[in-house]
C-alpha cells in the first residue's frame, strides 16, 4: 500500500536529501541546521550517498534525530546500470519517503528524473553555488563532451523538476536561468555567532594571542574556489602594515600543500595557523579573530560571511563574483579580484580600522530574515504544502511499472 499521503496520520512527511559530502562543509552544516529546527513529528530528514561512502559527519546526529542514510547511489563510472535505476528502485521500497530535495553545486538532476519516473510528487533542485571547478581547459575532447553533457542537463533540469530554489539571484541564474525559484535564505544560529567578551578573552587565551595581536581568519575549504594562495598573498602584504598580526585558517582541502608551501615561501610559517577543517567550535574561533577574509573567486552565497558579521568582525569578500545579498551590515566591503593582494591588504587594514568598537550584530541578521529557525519553519510549510495526497493514478501507475 503506498503511505505518502502527509504526516498527521501516518508519521511525519519524509524527505530525502542527496547532495551532501561526508565533511562539514556550508552546505552540510545548513541542511543539518534546518533539519535540527524541524518539527519532527511533522517532518523527517532521510539522506542519500554513495553505495560507498564513508560515514558522514553528522550521521551520529541524522541518527539521533530520527533519519536514515541510505547509501544507494551510483555514478555511470561505477556502474551505468545501477546510476540509471538506484533512485527509482529505492523509492519503490520506501513509498514513505514524499519528496526528493537535490542540493548540487553542479546542474546534476538524474536523481529528480528517477523521482518522477516513479512519480514522487515533491521534486526540488537547489542551487548553492554561481560557478563550478573545471579541469578540462585546454582539452577539446573533455570540453566538447562537457558542452553535450551540459545541453541534456538543462533539458533535464527545465523537465523534471517541481520546483526551484536557490540561496542568491546568482546561484539562480547559473543554475536555471530565467525560472521562477524561491529563495532559501542560508541562515544561521545568531546566538551561537553573537559577539561575545568573554568567549573572545577565553579563546585568545587559548590560541596564545596577546592583546595587541591582530588575529585575521580566513573559514572555508582550501580548494579552488576559496582562493586560499591568494589570501596568502594578501595577509604577507598585510604583515608590512600590521607586523604583530597572525592568520588563522579554519579549513582543510586538496590545496592544503600549495597554500602551506607559499607560507614557507614568504617565510610567515610563525605567522599562519591551520587549524583544520572538522571543527565544532567554529562558532568560538570568530570571536578570536579581529576580522575576516574569504577572497572566493565565485559564491552562491558565502554564509560563513554572515557568521563573521553577526560576530562583528570586518569582513572582505569578492566583488561581482559574492552576492550582494551577503552585505547584511556595514561591516562587509567588496574589492575586485582585479585588484591585485596590495590593495586587498589595504582594504583590509582600512576596514579594521573604520570600524568601530567591536559589538554584537545578531539582531540585525534576524531582521533581515537570516535566523536560521525562521528559515526552517519556512521549508517545513513548503514541504506539509506540496506534499498532499497522491492520486490514486499515480499509485498504480508506479505499481504497474
Amino acid at each position: 500500500m503506498d503511505n505518502r499521503n502527509g504526516g498527521s496520520q501516518n508519521g511525519p512527511v519524509r524527505i530525502a536529501h542527496w547532495g551532501l559530502l561526508a565533511g562539514r562543509g556550508g552546505v552540510e552544516v545548513l541542511v543539518m541546521g534546518l533539519y535540527s529546527h524541524m518539527d519532527r513529528n511533522k517532518v523527517q530528514f532521510d539522506f542519500l550517498a554513495e553505495h560507498d561512502a564513508p560515514r558522514m559527519a553528522f550521521e551520529d546526529d541524522i541518527e539521533r534525530m530520527g533519519g536514515r542514510v541510505f547509501r544507494i547511489m551510483y555514478s555511470r563510472h561505477d556502474s551505468p546500470t545501477k546510476a540509471g535505476t538506484c533512485v527509482r528502485d529505492f523509492l519503490r521500497e520506501h513509498p514513505e519517503i514524499r519528496g526528493i530535495h537535490v542540493h548540487t553545486n553542479f546542474p546534476y538532476v538524474e536523481p529528480l528524473k528517477q523521482a518522477a519516473q516513479v512519480g514522487l510528487p515533491l521534486r526540488i533542485l537547489h542551487s548553492h553555488n554561481a560557478g563550478v571547478q573545471n579541469d578540462d581547459h585546454g582539452n577539446m575532447l573533455h570540453q566538447l563532451i562537457r558542452k553535450m553533457r551540459d545541453t541534456q542537463i538543462r533539458h533535464d533540469i527545465g523537465r523534471y523538476p517541481t520546483h526551484y530554489f536557490a540561496c542568491s539571484s546568482l546561484a539562480a541564474q547559473y543554475m536555471f536561468p530565467g525560472r521562477p525559484y524561491t529563495w532559501i535564505r542560508n541562515g544561521i544560529e545568531t546566538d551561537r555567532f553573537a559577539y561575545a567578551e568573554q568567549t573572545r578573552e577565553r579563546v585568545r587565551r587559548e590560541l596564545g594571542l596577546d592583546d595587541d595581536t591582530t588575529a585575521i581568519g580566513f573559514c572555508g575549504r582550501l580548494r579552488p574556489q576559496k582562493n586560499p594562495v591568494f589570501l596568502i598573498d594578501v595577509f604577507q602584504r598585510y604583515l608590512s602594515l600590521n607586523p604583530k598580526s597572525v592568520l588563522l585558517i579554519v579549513g582543510d582541502g586538496e590545496l592544503r600543500d600549495d597554500v602551506a608551501a607559499r607560507v614557507a615561501k614568504y617565510g610567515i610559517a610563525d605567522r599562519v595557523r591551520f587549524l583544520g577543517g572538522e571543527r565544532n567550535d567554529v562558532n568560538e574561533l570568530y570571536q578570536a579573530m579581529d576580522a575576516f577574509v574569504l577572497p572566493s573567486i565565485f559564491e552562491g552565497f558565502g554564509i560563513v560571511y554572515l557568521e563573521a558579521q553577526c560576530a562583528g568582525l570586518p569582513c572582505l569578500a569578492s566583488a561581482d563574483v559574492v552576492p550582494k545579498d551577503v552585505k547584511v551590515t556595514d561591516l562587509l566591503e567588496f574589492v575586485s579580484l582585479q585588484q591585485d593582494p596590495d590593495r586587498w591588504a589595504h582594504a583590509l587594514d582600512d576596514r579594521i580600522r573604520a570600524v568601530g568598537p567591536r559589538r554584537d550584530h545578531s539582531e540585525e541578521l534576524r531582521d533581515a530574515g537570516f535566523e536560521l529557525a525562521d528559515v526552517a519553519h519556512r521549508l517545513q510549510d513548503f514541504y506539509l504544502s506540496h506534499t498532499g495526497e497522491e492520486t490514486s493514478e499515480i499509485s498504480k501507475e508506479r505499481n504497474a511499472r
